[in-house]
């Protein structure tokens, strides 16, 4: 743990205030860390800055405010003006036994984050924080081994605030489970009160110290330097907790006798205005007393009604807020078919509890009959009626139930083009789920711009604002249902936007998880966002329409195209006036302006009408403000450019632009486009030069085996196991089964290959199960044996056996019977013919390169036998081991020339060390996307974890993705990372397996039974939309819905397998209806 840092002295509040500005304190920090040698000010810097570094601005405004705050407060509490002052809320708060502690999982520690770039602007604003805090003592220069990244979010004033990325300490932080109060407890204290109070505090959590020890794990990583906490920060997990403790102990000798308070919020009440005035004048000067201040504006004194906690509390009692239900009180007259069945979709989900639903919706669902919909819609006094009861039956606690915090919590959110909605929903009455509220939310004019996950994002954190009171200290983890499967994995990203950071530090007093649920399951925020009403009178284009117009080319005619194109591909005003703007802000922009006015500029500089730097015609861009990254992304990224290459991009950029060093500029921006990368063929050479087998030493001494797999049935076999020499080239081929697992494996293993040929030191092999197998690995360990595996979709690794297989299956095809139910009888005749051919390698049939004489071809004298060369054993011995060396010569030339000639094709496989990043190849691996052509060509990047060989590596993929992860060289391409400061590129596409897929059954092709199942009974099933390489074996339990079709299979096929009264029930008892979708694992 690291130390803490001694507490800096303030400096005092005097009229003679020592200032400097942002550019001064740079300097300073710059001298300072130059002269000490550290990257951060040391603590005895830190004592000199903050002995001349003071915010006069802010103390300005503070004094200005306590002095309007006898305007503000009520006379009878003027005595206690310092409990709302902004100059004392503003000072560091004292040690107390309250303090905020950050226990952490037992071995795990908190990151050390990057380091983000930030604009000039934003570096700015780093330096009037850091300047601002540290005079007022709230954080500290650190030395500690933790570091979370920041960057800055924007408020609604367009001004920028600082936000630390805590979220991967908040993962490792134990939970603090001290409760919050439960809110109808605190309302039920409220009974016979006449007046009340309600008191806001300010700036909460800066009222609270970070426990000394603790400190260290709050630091945040700078271009300035390291820097820790000493107050509570926004966006720590626990800070709710450790502030209701706080709150709790303080005014224990008044809580339910004068006052309730949940977290910051204090709400005083009394039966008398003089027993009142008395009740907040204590709550007044224990806020004193604990150094708590309270923000005037938003206090309320001595009245008969206010809101407090999502409740109208008032001296006639407690009322639910009407904004609960106004969602659904205010829903609109339907004007349309489409919004009477929105309505009455929502509707639907509580028709349960809502008595006599059929007849009262009766008139409502008549507006959806076909004789209906056939005429124009008309909307008649019945349906007002049945609309207006369904409408009212929302606000009866027959529907709508009181919130009770012993139950688990769930909220439904989701998010449409222009309207975001969520439902708040417990589970009562036996599994019944009721509603506690309902909200929907107009997105305003720069909402309808986001991107459609910060829409979906957007309405979990609006609901979680709305309903705060419910969801913060909740008993139960909060269960967020959305239709947008990506944020799942929002808590999970490693970088994020501005808007995605400020909603992060929000969501971190919560404790929730996010969960995917189907849009089709969505009805009820579903429905919310799509009211008439929420939809804008007059949207007309909005700017992600006018700066992405490649997105909406379905909506565009041609020649609005042809617009959009050009449009984007012109010098757009705002560009121009930021380059005006910039020009006498760069050294070299400048410099020329000065040299033209003055008539000494080379030659093609001048000044348009504009007033821009031009050379030739071109537009000079200054090195300001990322006006160079904004052009180059509108000339490469926009769909008009289209993601050209280096020569197209550039010319795109000369035609208006130009600036020195644009060349490299361009080429950096284009080689490290992670989109490019993706979605671009590769036009160089495959890596990776030929690496040859080592020539064994002697026959079957090293062996090659593989699986030739769904063949159609011939004598009970289905499958033929091919196994090769390496030295001989000699062949074994044996029928067998597609159910051969590993013991049967190890059978034919030793009944074909150990009795006759001894046993092997290393077997090159596929990945089928049948070999990764853990009881095969067993045996091969039992036995001495090395397996060779090859690399992920890299077959070359075993290519000796994949051309044997290619000859076997051409000497099939050629004399198989009409039926293909005769090629396990072949088998024998494929073998001798195959190694009774001279093999291109050793020019010498692998029979005679594994036995040194030849077989007999016929009965006839035109096929001599072998001499007898060899009188005795030891000669034969001799000379077979002479044959076996001019074997071993021959395959190690064969190799060479193979090598020489592959290798003209290839070029030097790149190498890779663990760490890097690399793009994998997706040729091989088949995604859920609907068609392979428009699909990504690649897939990352992922890290190399371990390096196999010279041309095979491991690599870090998802979990999600469930393919082995070692893969040759030539699938893997090298990353090239962005060095452009401030460019940020589209967050990697998510590669995952669906488990919960629907595929629609197109025809059933065959049946088999395998045994080691609890579902023996399989069915081929070739798929709608789909080609046959992706027809797939199914258990009979995954087509429930498909028996149509099993049927006619089995009425075309009558001797396939099928469900036998021994086994299984007859086909009717488990198959129901016709419909021919199915889930698929």
């Amino acid at each position: 743990m690291a130390p803490s840092q001694p507490s800096p002295t303030l400096p005092s509040a005097s009229l003679d205030i020592d200032v400097i500005d942002a550019i001064a304190f740079d300097q300073s920090l710059q001298s300072d860390c130059l002269t000490s040698g550290t990257l951060y000010p040391s603590p005895v810097q830190s004592q000199h800055l903050l002995a001349t570094t003071t915010t006069s601005a802010d103390t300005t405004m503070a004094l200005a405010y306590d002095a309007g705050l006898p305007d503000i407060i009520p006379q009878e509490y003027h005595q206690y003006l310092d409990v709302f002052s902004r100059v004392k809320a503003d000072k560091l708060p004292p040690h107390r036994t309250y303090d905020h502690q950050i226990p952490l999982e037992e071995g795990k520690s908190p990151p050390f984050g990057p380091i983000y770039s930030l604009s000039e602007h934003e570096l700015k604003t780093l330096r009037e924080y850091l300047e601002e805090n540290l005079a007022k003592g709230f954080i500290s220069p650190s030395d500690s081994p933790a570091a979370s990244p920041i960057l800055f979010v924007k408020k609604k004033d367009d001004s920028l605030r600082l936000c630390v990325d805590y979220r991967g300490l908040n993962q490792i932080t134990i939970r603090n489970r001290y409760p919050l109060p439960l809110i109808d407890e605190l309302l039920d204290r409220l009974c016979e009160a006449r007046f009340f109070t309600r008191i806001d505090l300010c700036g909460a959590y800066n009222l609270l110290h970070i426990a000394k020890s603790d400190e260290w794990k709050t630091a945040f990583r700078t271009r300035y330097g390291l820097f820790q906490y000493n107050v509570m920060p926004f966006g720590l997990t626990n800070t709710p907790a450790s502030f209701q403790h706080l709150m709790n102990d303080t005014f224990k000798d008044m809580l339910d006798r004068s006052l309730i308070i949940y977290l910051d919020d204090l709400l005083i009440y009394s039966s008398t205005l003089k027993q009142h005035q008395e009740h907040v004048s204590a709550v007044l000067a224990r806020l004193r007393q604990a150094g708590l201040y309270a923000k005037a504006e938003k206090c309320q004194f001595s009245t008969s009604q206010t809101e407090f906690l999502g409740f109208v509390v008032s001296d006639q009692g407690v009322a639910m807020d009407p904004s609960k239900t106004e969602v659904i009180t205010n829903w609109p007259v339907p004007q349309s078919v489409h919004d009477v069945q929105v309505f009455l979709g929502f509707c639907n989900f509580y028709r349960k509890f809502i008595p006599q639903y059929s007849r009262t919706a009766y008139p409502l669902t008549q507006l959806l009959c076909k004789e209906a919909q056939s005429a124009p819609f008309a909307w008649h006094n019945d349906a007002q009626h049945a609309f207006e009861q369904l409408r009212s039956a929302f606000g009866t606690d027959t529907i709508l139930r009181h919130f009770d915090p012993t139950q688990p919590i769930i909220v439904e959110t989701d998010a449409s083009d222009f309207a975001v909605a969520a439902v708040l929903s417990q589970t009562f009455d036996q599994g019944a789920r009721h509603p506690i509220a309902f909200f929907s939310k107009k997105l305003d004019p720069a909402q309808l711009n986001y991107p459609i996950f910060d829409k979906e994002m957007f309405a979990i954190v609006a609901a979680f604002k709305h309903w705060r009171q419910y969801l913060e200290g909740a008993k139960f983890q909060v269960q967020v249902l959305t239709d947008h499967r990506s944020l799942k994995y929002f808590t999970t990203t490693k970088q994020l936007n501005r808007r995605q950071a400020r909603w992060s530090e929000l969501l971190a007093d919560f404790d929730f998880v996010i969960q995917y649920r189907p849009g089709a399951q969505a009805g009820l925020p579903d429905a919310l966002t799509r009211c008439s009403d929420m939809r804008p009178k007059d949207r007309g284009p909005s700017l992600m329409q006018e700066h992405n117009p490649g997105n909406f080319q379905t909506l565009l005619k041609p020649h609005q195209l042809r617009l959009a194109a050009t449009g984007i591909l012109t010098v757009k005003s705002d560009i121009t006036d930021k380059i005006c703007d910039a020009l006498p802000r760069d050294p070299w922009t400048s410099s020329l302006l000065e040299r033209v006015h003055l008539g000494s500029a080379p030659p093609g500089f001048a000044i348009n009408s504009m007033n821009l730097l031009t050379y030739q015609d071109s537009v000079c861009v200054p090195e300001v403000d990322d006006l160079r990254l904004l052009i180059v992304q509108d000339r490469h990224d926009s769909p008009a450019a289209g993601h050209p290459g280096r020569r197209k991009t550039l010319s795109l950029v000369c035609r208006s632009f130009f600036w020195l060093g644009m060349s490299k500029f361009v080429h950096s921006f284009v080689d490290s486009c992670e989109t490019c990368r993706r979605i671009k063929a590769v036009w160089h050479k495959p890596y990776g030069h030929l690496k040859s087998l080592l020539v064994p030493p002697h026959p079957w001494s090293s062996i090659s085996m593989d699986l030739i797999e769904q063949l159609p049935p011939s004598s009970d076999f289905m499958a033929i196991l091919v196994v090769v020499d390496h030295l001989t080239k000699m062949a074994i081929f044996v029928p067998t089964t597609n159910e051969l697992d590993a013991p049967k494996l190890a059978k034919l293993f030793l009944r074909h290959v150990y009795s006759k040929h001894g046993l092997p030191t290393s077997i090159v092999l596929d990945r089928g199960s049948e070999f990764t197998s853990h009881f095969w690995r067993s045996l091969s360990t039992l036995l001495g044996i090395k397996n060779h595996f090859s690399s992920a979709y890299h077959p070359q690794s075993d290519g000796q056996t994949e051309r044997i297989n290619q000859v076997l299956e051409q000497f099939l095809r050629g004399y198989s019977n009409h039926l293909q139910t005769d090629w396990s009888d072949l088998l024998p005749l494929a073998e001798f013919s195959y190694n009774n051919a001279e093999h291109a390698s050793t020019q010498l049939t692998p029979f005679f390169a594994n036995y040194g004489y030849r077989l007999h071809f016929s009965f006839d004298n035109t096929d001599p036998a072998s001499p007898a060369l060899f009188p005795t054993a030891r000669s034969y011995a001799d000379q077979l081991k002479q044959l076996h060396e001019y074997v071993r010569g021959e395959l190690v030339k064969a190799n060479s020339q193979s090598a020489e000639q592959f290798d003209k094709r290839r070029l030097p496989a790149p190498q890779f060390r663990p760490g890097d990043r690399v793009w994998l190849s997706a040729d091989n691996i088949r995604s859920l996307r609907p068609t392979k052509k428009l699909d990504y060509r690649r897939l990352g990047p992922f890290s190399v974890s371990e390096i196999i060989s010279s041309h095979a590596y491991r690599l870090q993929l998802p979990p999600s993705m469930k393919i082995h992860n070692v893969f040759h060289v030539d699938r893997l391409e090298p990353y090239v990372a962005n060095t452009i400061p401030n460019r940020v590129q589209p967050p990697p596409p998510l590669v995952e397996v669906e488990s919960d897929l629907e595929y629609e059954v197109e025809q059933i092709l065959d049946s088999k039974v395998d045994h080691r199942y609890h579902d023996p009974l399989f069915y081929l099933v070739r798929w709608v939309g789909y080609g046959p390489d992706h027809n797939s074996w199914e258990p009979a339990s995954n087509l429930t819905h498909a028996s149509n079709l099993i049927t006619e299979f089995h009425t075309a096929n009558p001797t396939r397998p099928s469900p036998t009264p021994c086994e299984t029930p007859p086909l009717s008892s488990f198959f129901f209806g016709v419909d021919t979708v199915m889930t698929r694992s």
